[in-house]
């Protein structure tokens, strides 16, 4: 806000208001998206356009990546890199 006729703290709530505004907006948008997404998808797998394991790797391609193999296999995935073992 660049009206010089209000106080300092006047300015400064108006654009912390105007602030968390946008911010929710933006993710009132982002979910909006999504779901549009997700309705597509769901669309496009009934008309059979898409294999339905495409959709379940994308589901799985969100969740939280598991980043070290703890067994000491190397089977955790291609994305995952190997882990070093070192000596003593």
């Amino acid at each position: 806000m660049l009206n010089e006729k209000l106080d300092v703290n006047t300015r400064e709530k108006w654009t912390q208001k105007h602030t968390n505004t946008a911010q929710v907006l933006n993710q009132v948008l982002r979910d909006r998206q999504f779901k549009d997404w997700e309705k597509r998808m769901k669309e496009l797998e009934a008309r059979g356009r898409i294999v339905r394991r495409t959709i379940r790797r994308l589901e799985a391609s969100q969740a939280p990546v598991k980043r070290e193999d703890t067994s000491g296999s190397n089977e955790a995935g291609p994305d995952t890199p190997p882990t070093v073992e070192r000596p003593g």
